[in-house]
């Protein structure tokens, strides 16, 4: 019986121990866990050197919310380009004609790795809707982001606007095979193909790269790259501008494709002005 007892003893401590190592390993795991998810949620803090891309994968658009915790928006519901649809289209009786004050600027070309890009100096303001923004700069997608009626354009310029932190406005205006173009024509062969600067002399007429209508659809939405911040009002302009088939090519082969794909409206409604 004391033999007995004595054995018994023994495996109650053994497993006694053992069960205290299993907890103390397990413990220990899940700390090292804890510790390498905050040091993964750390380094996704800061999104200054996070790359990303336009093109399916990885770093596409369809997982660029999940590349840092800056780029959540981009998960967002209310996120450009989107497909307008015309017969869905609501008439903004609120809406108001566009009052362009558009002057010069020094031309200053960018190519960041993600478009060519129009740096603007100078004061260059439009009035949208009874409130006021300076223009930032203007830069190009190849092909267009928004859809109309489900056709996608070989061009989209992008005017951007800031009124404040929270509130940009954004011209967005289509480009169709046609007539050469005479920005493209002076400037196409000196945009900078893989990265880096240009700056010229003279000035650019900004108001000259507008079409002679400003009529547009109107939308709530985002930026269409990361931050993909939901602060921006869309102008899509009805009326195309004309590039000729070479300058299209051209440009296709710089900007390879950098448009992100239309998301779900979610909701939201598209507006028209005409004047």
């Amino acid at each position: 019986m004391k033999r007995t007892l004595t054995f018994l003893s023994i495996l109650v401590v053994i497993s006694f121990y053992l069960t205290n190592c299993n907890s103390g390993v397990k413990n220990a795991e899940k700390e090292s866990a804890n510790e390498h998810e905050e040091l993964i949620v750390e380094e996704k803090t800061d999104c200054s050197d996070v790359h990303w891309s336009h093109h399916h994968g990885e770093e596409g658009p369809e997982n660029w919310k999940n590349l840092c915790d800056d780029f959540l928006p981009c998960g967002g519901q209310a996120q450009s380009p989107i497909n307008i649809v015309t017969q869905d289209i609501v008439e903004g009786n609120q809406l108001r004609k566009i009052e362009v004050g558009y002057k010069t600027s020094d031309v200053e070309i960018i190519n960041n790795g993600h478009t060519v890009q129009f740096n603007i100096t100078g004061e260059n303001r439009l009035m949208l809707n009874n409130k006021e923004y300076d223009l930032l700069q203007f830069h190009y997608h190849a092909k267009s982001e928004h859809e109309i009626d489900g056709e996608q354009y070989p061009i989209e310029v992008h005017f951007v606007h800031k009124n404040t932190d929270s509130d940009y406005a954004v011209l967005g205006i289509m480009y169709k095979e046609g007539a050469e173009n005479k920005l493209f024509a002076e400037y196409l062969s000196k945009f900078p193909e893989n990265g880096g600067k240009y700056e010229g002399e003279g000035e650019l007429n900004l108001s000259s790269l507008l079409p002679s209508n400003l009529d547009y659809y109107y939308y709530s939405g985002s930026l269409t790259t990361p931050p993909c911040s939901e602060i921006v009002t869309w102008y899509v302009f009805k009326e195309p501008l004309e590039a000729s088939e070479e300058q299209i090519e051209q440009f296709s082969e710089i900007l390879h494709d950098n448009y992100r794909p239309v998301m779900p409206l979610n909701g939201r409604e598209v507006f028209s002005y005409s004047h």
